[in-house]
């Protein structure tokens, strides 16, 4: 018998594998293509952003791979990876006196925090004691 996703998991990871399309899409920069859309990129990648994307690929993967199957640290681990980006977007945001450009990353960071939040419920069966 199969046990059908939550529809909420389900969009969250799926929300996860189109960030993991668009980091690997950004290693081939094409920059007439992404311009249309108001996406500009840095013409010479140095190594350690790409290594840096890298990282963010097989982090996304490895933690929606647990969000999926419904494992608990699947759920613990999107949590940081959240929590870790919305303290970074913060604390940019905090130090740059004029326009930020981190805004995006501060706003996709809670809003990803606000939809992992709910779900918990079918990561941890609570037990009914009597």
């Amino acid at each position: 018998m199969t046990v059908e996703k939550p529809r909420l998991v389900t969009y969250i990871v799926a929300l996860n594998f189109l960030n993991v399309f668009l980091l690997t899409v950004s290693f081939f920069p094409k920059p007439n293509f992404f311009e249309k859309f108001g996406v500009y990129f840095n013409t010479v990648p140095s190594f350690s952003e790409g290594m840096i994307r890298m990282l963010m690929i097989i982090s996304l993967v490895i933690i929606s791979y647990g969000f999926l199957n419904l494992k608990g640290w699947g759920y613990w681990l999107m949590i940081a990876y959240n929590s870790f980006f919305l303290a970074e977007s913060l604390f940019f945001l905090l130090k740059q006196n004029g326009q930020s450009h981190n805004t995006s990353g501060f706003i996709t960071s809670l809003l990803g925090l606000m939809i992992t939040f709910p779900s918990k419920r079918y990561f941890f069966k609570e037990s009914k004691s009597s």
